[in-house]
């Protein structure tokens, strides 16, 4: 991985393939570039892929200001990072936090997105974060380190991954264990106060008018209604329910998730 320098961060980013126009992966919540290490490489055979770690989150910078962690900073970290390779315009994958940023940036730049893509996310908050477990959390990890998150989470975890083959559960623990230490407490604790209270966007879908597809896997019970909304909302969205997955398809079910990315891809 490399480092991309803007808006006074060093961010993580990993930039292959080759294309015109590119492919955008941009994570969740307590995520990282490496969100995507099962599927980026088979897409950057055919097309320039550009994925990285959001502020306070894996190796990019943690500013230790909470004030600095909004959605509002997020978005202009992606379109910070568009422009800075000069791009005209971009085909954009958000994935849960990642796909409110997505879609935020759609809706503020519609001339940059050629494509859109969300997934498992939703217009508007779909649920209710446990701030003060978090807020809790965010203490021990000042104190502790945040090694302590991936302690306390892993059981829960473990359960949403039950399905999969043992192997795959444990090389997904490994890949969290690896990016977690490092997130910024204070982002840990912010930006699930962003994902409990950012404003609705559903009035605003039916104005995205580039090529959409909607994904969600089948037992993210959470956000299947709001899967639906956003099809529903946005003109001749495509949604598509990934059977057996959970709240991160590409991780659960690469194949398929990319089977899914390369149709959405083949129709612009």
């Amino acid at each position: 991985m490399e480092t991309l320098s803007i808006n006074g961060l060093d961010l993580q980013i990993v930039d292959e393939g080759n294309s015109e126009v590119p492919l955008f992966l941009v994570h969740g919540y307590t995520g990282g570039a490496s969100d995507w290490d099962d599927v980026a490489p088979a897409l950057a055979q055919s097309r320039r892929v550009i994925r990285y770690s959001h502020r306070g989150h894996a190796q990019s910078t943690n500013t230790g200001d909470p004030k600095t962690y909004t959605f509002d900073a997020l978005v202009n970290d992606l379109g910070a990072v568009v422009d800075h390779f000069g791009f005209d315009q971009i085909d954009l994958l958000g994935h849960s936090m990642g796909g409110v940023v997505a879609m935020r940036y759609v809706l503020d730049h519609p001339a940059k997105a050629r494509s859109l893509v969300l997934m498992d996310t939703g217009a508007a908050p779909a649920g209710s974060l446990p701030i003060d477990l978090i807020d809790g959390l965010a203490e021990r990890g000042r104190n502790e380190g945040m090694q302590i998150v991936v302690d306390v989470m892993a059981p829960f975890i473990g359960a949403l991954q039950e399905r999969l083959a043992p192997e795959r559960r444990d090389e997904l623990a490994r890949r969290y264990a690896a990016k977690m230490p490092f997130m910024d407490p204070d982002a840990f604790a912010q930006f699930a106060r962003e994902l409990n209270e950012y404003p609705s966007m559903v009035g605003k879908l039916h104005t995205i008018m580039c090529p959409t597809t909607v994904i969600v896997g089948e037992n993210d019970a959470g956000l299947r209604e709001a899967s639906e909304v956003m099809a529903k909302e946005i003109p001749g969205a495509e949604l598509v329910v990934i059977a057996d997955a959970g709240h991160s398809p590409q991780e659960d079910h690469p194949d398929e998730w990319l089977r899914v990315v390369e149709h959405h891809l083949s129709r612009v």
